[in-house]
């Protein structure tokens, strides 16, 4: 018989996969996790977990999810700290804010290689219209603030795509990275907005 389990037990057991989930996220990567390690994690057994999640994936969607409001509510959070900056600022500000966040949380390669493979496994049409990229993400929180370009949509998101995929990079970069960010997309933003 399948073993029931109480709204408290159910919360805590959820919360442990979705932490343990948040851990392997980042190592040994999605791909790499099996169910015993994440069902192992929360104290439940292989077949228990499906009361929780549909699948492994649906699970670390869940996280990628969360990881991605957290970069984007970094930006946002810039944003309502200096409302008054112009918009070549607010833009500039908003992507060096995501991309600090993206780094300090260690999240770029599982955004960039992990979370596309995630997304690619989401059955059709239920889940895969729901995530965007982080580049995509930052790009659309942009002009919901309103922020207006003088190039087509689609240059600023291949701008935005490019300085994204440098965050993958910092190590070899080194210690200049940031402030080489910040000079590339102050200079970015010049040609961008008018």
């Amino acid at each position: 018989m399948a073993q029931a389990f109480t709204a408290e037990q159910r919360e805590h057991i959820r919360g442990r996969l979705i932490c343990g989930a948040r851990r392997f996220a980042l190592n040994p990567g999605p791909q790499k996790t099996s169910l015993e390690m994440l069902t192992g994690e929360a104290g439940i057994s292989k077949s228990s977990f499906y009361k929780f999640f549909e699948s492994k994936e649906q699970l670390f969607l869940i996280v990628a999810d969360d990881w991605e409001r957290q970069v984007i509510s970094q930006a946002l959070h810039t944003l309502a700290e200096k409302p008054d900056r112009s918009d070549r600022q607010r833009a500039a500000d908003m992507i060096l804010a995501a991309f600090t966040s993206i780094h300090e949380m260690g999240i770029a390669r599982f955004l960039m290689e992990d979370l596309p493979r995630l997304i690619e496994s989401a059955p059709e049409g239920r889940v895969r219209e729901r995530y965007l990229s982080s580049s995509e993400r930052i790009f659309a929180t942009m002009k919901e603030a309103h922020i207006r370009f003088s190039v087509p949509d689609e240059t600023v998101l291949s701008i935005i795509r490019m300085l994204y995929l440098s965050v993958l990079h910092i190590r070899q970069i080194g210690p200049s990275y940031f402030p080489a960010l910040h000079a590339l997309v102050e200079g970015a933003f010049l040609r961008l907005i008018p």
